[in-house]
């Protein structure tokens, strides 16, 4: 996986969605090309088609966005999502797992920069959300061994079988996790999805001496929220939760990316693949 990082941090955001495709296309899986124009910037987003048939309903999405922000290496946000899911990928292909396994994997494009989730939202626009059961969206899952995890799991969200399963397993596993809505200024591929009614949350993962900060600043009034963003913009490199600042900067690098988050995400990833399984057999 951090091989795919390193190939990716060294690429423009187009080169990073060809990188993809080239990758895909040299291991045989079979995907599509869904084009827009959002405001001032065309895209692509990157449809996996080989686990899941057009028609299928109670789908499973895995996603994550390809591009980066401005001139950042981009490795964590959001190489690291990107070569989690090539890996998930790998491995759904050596299961020999078919187009009737209701498995859809998308990469999302410009949800960085000038883009405010366009890829996702442009998605969600065009797709029939009815067949969609739940999405697991990857963002910045390079560093730390943390869960954490928007939005807010409520009474609401929280009965989701989906997000119970993988409570439970976070649990039984002893992984600390925190679930929160993002502050003012931030966003994230989950928006969309759970504007419409789709069960949708975004994982990401962090050191756990950034979590007391976190929740500090979550604890704090919207305006001291909205205060800490925009200093987060203006001067990340001495914020003090490290996924910070090595964010949307040139610190942004593979140096700092973690190989045991990258394989305990990966794993996550596959044991909710393995529960979705589990329901669709039933």
């Amino acid at each position: 996986m951090l091989k795919h990082i390193k190939e990716l941090e060294k690429r423009s955001n187009k080169g990073r969605t060809e990188y993809i495709k080239n990758y895909l296309k040299l291991a045989g899986v079979s995907f599509k090309i869904q084009k827009f124009r959002q405001r001032i910037l065309n895209g692509e987003n990157i449809i996996i088609t080989d686990f899941c048939k057009q028609d299928d309903r109670a789908q499973l999405l895995l996603t994550a966005h390809t591009n980066k922000y401005f001139s950042s290496p981009g490795a964590n946000d959001n190489a690291s999502g990107v070569a989690v899911l090539l890996n998930v990928i790998d491995q759904l292909k050596i299961l020999n797992l078919n187009n009737g396994s209701n498995i859809k994997i998308v990469f999302f494009d410009h949800e960085d920069g000038l883009a405010y989730i366009d890829g996702s939202t442009f998605y969600v626009n065009n797709t029939d959300l009815s067949k969609i059961k739940f999405v697991l969206n990857l963002d910045m899952v390079g560093a730390g061994n943390t869960v954490v995890i928007c939005p807010k799991i409520t009474n609401n969200n929280g009965s989701n079988p989906y997000v119970n399963y993988l409570l439970k397993y976070l649990t039984q596993k002893q992984i600390t996790y925190f679930s929160f809505d993002l502050p003012p200024l931030l966003v994230g591929d989950h928006v969309p999805f759970v504007k419409n009614g789709v069960p949708t949350i975004t994982l990401s993962m962090m050191p756990e001496r950034d979590l007391g900060h976190l929740k500090k600043v979550l604890d704090s009034s919207k305006l001291s929220q909205l205060v800490e963003s925009l200093i987060t913009r203006f001067n990340r490199k001495k914020h003090p939760m490290f996924i910070m600042r090595h964010r949307h900067n040139d610190w942004d690098t593979s140096e700092y990316i973690d190989k045991l988050s990258l394989k305990l995400c990966k794993k996550i990833v596959m044991d909710v693949i393995k529960f979705h399984r589990g329901r669709s057999n039933n």
